[in-house]
């Protein structure tokens, strides 16, 4: 049996549910999703999550509660939420270059995504002084800046 979670529940507006595993979504009414992506839970029972994903929109499956993770948005740097968006996006584009054979935007566009993967590892470590921490997300916003030129 599943208990709806009302969307005005104010568990959705603290907290960010990510998923930390692949899931295959090989049961029945399963929802295959990746490491990374962001899911929107309707329901919940005491070992599974149903719900929906954006990235597959207007599909709606069975996920396991194991494979979520909820972070607190309040301490979700905003930085490094962009920085997640515009490394999925430029995914795309970079396979798109690769397949169209354009080295050296394919070249280029790498050693940016490579950059700001980095940049975002160190943001995530929260070992850095917040001197460090802003001159960092400086930095990372003026790569996206460039990118999205």
């Amino acid at each position: 049996m599943f208990y709806l979670i009302r969307p005005n529940k104010l568990v959705f507006l603290e907290f960010f549910q990510t998923t930390i595993h692949n899931w295959h979504g090989d049961v029945t009414h399963g929802l295959a999703l990746d490491v990374g992506d962001c899911v929107e839970i309707l329901e919940e029972t005491t070992h599974w999550f149903r719900g929906t994903c954006p990235r597959k929109p207007r599909k709606v499956g069975l996920f396991p509660k194991t494979y979520i993770h909820l972070k607190d948005l309040a301490k979700v740097d905003p930085v490094v939420g962009e920085c997640t968006l515009v490394l999925r996006e430029w995914s795309e584009i970079w396979k798109k270059l690769f397949v169209e054979r354009e080295e050296y935007k394919f070249t280029s566009l790498r050693k940016v995504m490579l950059a700001l993967l980095e940049s975002r590892r160190e943001l995530l470590s929260a070992t850095l002084t917040q001197d460090q921490t802003y001159d960092l997300q400086m930095k990372v916003i003026s790569k996206i800046d460039w990118g999205n030129r």
